[in-house]
């Protein structure tokens, strides 16, 4: 039987004929499944249609199964487990996981993430892997076609069809070379403006928040150097005379190490935010759901955010 003609069938007489085949009693069939008896009495009229055969015939205290009633029933239980399996609830259960995981991330978020998501991986889905692909501009396609599961660090689409999340805040902060000449006189925005920049961009066009500040005060800077690796900028910076504006928890992790110095922006800026976004496809999966509470718990113990920011997901 093709799918057009199983399709002129209510399959949900099936229920009904298991509930008649178990209970051999019109009434308490009916009771079993919460229908009333003459519901029962017209499902019962359907499956003899059906399956062209009585299949419960009267008897003394009820009714029995004809020879074809008997040989559906062991069929019929088969049917309605695997029935059962299928409209289950996907569970998902952390310590058998197996597979991989597709983030895209710009460095600096590995950097910042992964070493404590490895060290969670092992401890709570030894078998599930991560595999860190990288950032592209066009990563809303890749997040529809599958092949990368989620994204971090960029900012938030604004198709329908995607979730967003807040993820990480940081503060900003300049960073100079130890012994830079600027660090001997007062830090000023004129002094500021006036040094050599560098850039991280990721796409290599426009500029940056530090350069939306400035227009909005009427000032400018140069851009000396634009580079697409924010974890490499500060090594660069402390053999150059460059000067760096980047977020304060990568700042703080290399100050010591790389010979740095940091000072404050002497203007105002907004916080650095970054979110990890996804897409409809994989917004209900309990693999992918689980693996987005532990990126949330990791960025939460790594960069100390509050709990409750970005607790919750919105529409790109």
């Amino acid at each position: 039987m093709d799918l057009s003609a199983l399709a002129l069938h209510d399959l949900n007489l099936l229920v009904s004929l298991h509930a008649l085949l178990r209970a051999r009693h019109v009434s308490r069939a009916a009771t079993q499944l919460g229908v009333s008896q003459p519901a029962m009495s017209r499902a019962l009229a359907r499956l003899r249609e059906m399956f062209d055969d009585p299949l419960l015939i009267r008897a003394r205290g009820g009714m029995e199964p004809t020879a074809r009633a008997l040989e559906l029933y062991p069929q019929l239980e088969a049917v309605l487990a695997d029935v059962r399996e299928l409209v289950r609830p996907a569970r998902f259960e952390p310590a058998a996981a197996e597979g991989v995981v597709r983030v895209a991330a710009p460095d600096i978020v590995v950097y910042m993430l992964v070493p404590a998501l490895t060290r969670a991986l092992a401890s709570e889905a030894p078998g599930l892997d991560l595999e860190i692909v990288r950032w592209e501009a066009d990563w809303r396609r890749r997040l529809a076609d599958g092949s990368i599961d989620l994204t971090v660090g960029t900012p938030s689409g604004d198709e329908a069809n995607l979730f967003t999340r807040p993820l990480i805040a940081s503060e900003w902060v300049c960073v100079l070379r130890a012994g830079h000449p600027a660090l001997r006189r007062r830090w000023t925005l004129e002094r500021f403006t006036a040094l050599d920049h560098m850039l991280v961009s990721l796409t290599g066009l426009g500029g940056g928040p530090v350069d939306v500040a400035l227009a909005k005060l009427g000032r400018a800077r140069r851009i000396a150097l634009r580079v697409p690796y924010p974890a490499l900028t500060p090594l660069l910076v402390a053999e150059t005379d460059l000067v760096l504006t980047t977020t304060r928890w990568l700042a703080g992790k290399l100050a010591g190490p790389a010979g740095l110095a940091l000072r404050r922006p002497p203007l105002e800026l907004p916080p650095i935010r970054a979110a990890m976004v996804w897409h409809e496809r994989g917004h209900r999966d309990p693999q992918q759901r689980w693996f987005r509470e532990l990126i949330a718990r990791v960025a939460q113990s790594v960069t100390g955010a509050s709990k409750s920011a970005g607790r919750r997901a919105t529409r790109a």
